[in-house]
């Protein structure tokens, strides 16, 4: 990449407040424009519709204010990745953090009455000198916003200076240590996947949960973030995939047979030894391998010139029986070239086309055709963010066959999710 013209990555830290009921609420975000809230925070007394049209509300907000050239990535409905190509100098980037900054600082948001006064605190990185790939950039953007956000300095530019500096990185860097050593277990958490015909659970996405000495939810991305800042991918696919396993061998186990889902990277299809881990798993827990399915995540960072290395791994697991799915379809590079190069049994319709789907003509028009597509190869379709049964209708009504969101349940740990599968399916009553 010109170092002429660099990409910037923006991270930020936010704050919210709002009063509900004479009740103040603070919500405190780490990672890029993330919002998640501490255990002594009132922000989660909101009704959960409102938290989810302040996001959607949040990212209309950003859009308004990014060029046609940027682009905009929630991740998880909760975290917000601003990139902008090709900038002229650093100065730029001062100046696009400067105003996305002073628009929340100033304005606050209404969602049905509510006020919620925001402070932003951005942070960001320059590519290629703080990073020469994809992750390290946002790892550099995100320290800059801890360092940013604890310093109560506004916007800033990563400097390595920032590694030493920022106490809470280390503390979480400590904290993650000691749960890889037994302290704080990582967890996962299961959110259904509803087959739409039958209306029956069938699957789940088994997703990273952990909780710091602080006793707070660290949001996933900053996790993986510090594992693979840390060294430990290959330490934590190991415990990934045995722990997958053992929670479809505990379903099993109390009359379920579903299938779970697990985020794997993009990155990790370059690594030889993931369809060894993963068949160790299987075999220890005496898991049968349809059961296991991999959502490839980030599928842009494929790098198709060395597609030898990534076409020997994705044979692998082929040959192990598992299924694959494409957890990005629609946005970036994730096309039609990587629906035929991974050669998948499932495409998950990005949140970014769900959540206007019932406003957005375009939107409706996107979905229609990733769904006839998919199904002329033989793949299925589930559609990820859903929320209310309008948008859970239009779907059903267009043939996507899986509806995944916050209108059947947010994640669960096991034992609440074989609870909630009992009640909905009424198995075990």
């Amino acid at each position: 990449m010109d170092a002429l013209t660099p990409t910037g990555f923006f991270a930020a830290l936010s704050e919210v407040s709002a009063r509900l009921a004479d009740v103040k609420a603070d919500s405190v975000g780490v990672g890029v424009l993330s919002l998640y809230a501490r255990p002594d925070a009132a922000l989660y007394r909101l009704p959960l519709e409102h938290m989810r049209r302040f996001e959607r509300e949040m990212d209309r907000q950003i859009r308004a204010r990014l060029r046609p050239q940027d682009g905009l990535f929630a991740l998880d409905g909760k975290e917000w990745l601003i990139v902008l190509p090709s900038l002229s100098s650093p100065a730029v980037l001062t100046l696009a953090m400067l105003k996305l900054e002073q628009a929340f600082n100033e304005a606050p948001l209404e969602i049905d009455g509510i006020t919620l006064p925001l402070r932003v605190v951005c942070g960001a990185a320059l590519s290629p000198e703080h990073g020469k790939d994809a992750f390290h950039l946002l790892q550099s953007a995100r320290i800059a916003g801890l360092v940013a956000g604890r310093a109560d300095t506004g916007s800033q530019i990563y400097q390595p200076s920032m590694e030493q500096a920022s106490p809470s990185l280390a503390v979480l860097e400590r904290d993650l240590r000691a749960a890889f050593a037994g302290g704080n277990e990582l967890e996962l958490h299961l959110q259904p996947k509803v087959h739409q015909p039958s209306g029956e659970c069938r699957s789940a996405e088994a997703l990273l949960r952990w909780r710091n000495s602080a006793g707070q939810w660290v949001p996933p991305p900053v996790v993986v973030s510090l594992i693979d800042r840390l060294g430990l991918r290959h330490r934590f696919n190991r415990w990934l995939f045995q722990r997958t396993a053992q929670i479809i061998h505990t379903l099993r186990l109390e009359g379920l047979d579903l299938d779970v889902s697990i985020n794997l990277s993009a990155t990790d299809l370059y690594d030889a030894e993931v369809p060894d881990l993963i068949s160790q798993a299987l075999s220890t827990w005496n898991v049968q391998p349809q059961r296991l399915c991999l959502e490839i995540t980030e599928t842009s960072m494929i790098d198709e010139s060395a597609g030898n290395s990534v076409s020997e791994v994705l044979r692998r697991l082929r040959q192990l029986g598992l299924s694959l799915s494409i957890d990005d379809f629609g946005t970036g590079f994730s096309g039609m070239s990587r629906l035929k190069q991974l050669a998948v049994q499932e495409v998950k319709i990005d949140r970014s086309f769900v959540t206007d789907l019932l406003s957005s003509a375009r939107d409706r028009e996107i979905a229609a055709s990733i769904i006839d597509l998919s199904h002329r190869l033989g793949v299925d379709v589930t559609a990820e963010g859903v929320e209310d049964e309008e948008t859970a209708s239009l779907l059903a009504g267009m043939g996507c066959d899986h509806i995944q969101g916050f209108l059947y349940s947010a994640a669960l740990a096991l034992p609440e999710f074989v609870a909630w599968v009992r009640r909905r399916d009424g198995i075990g009553t």
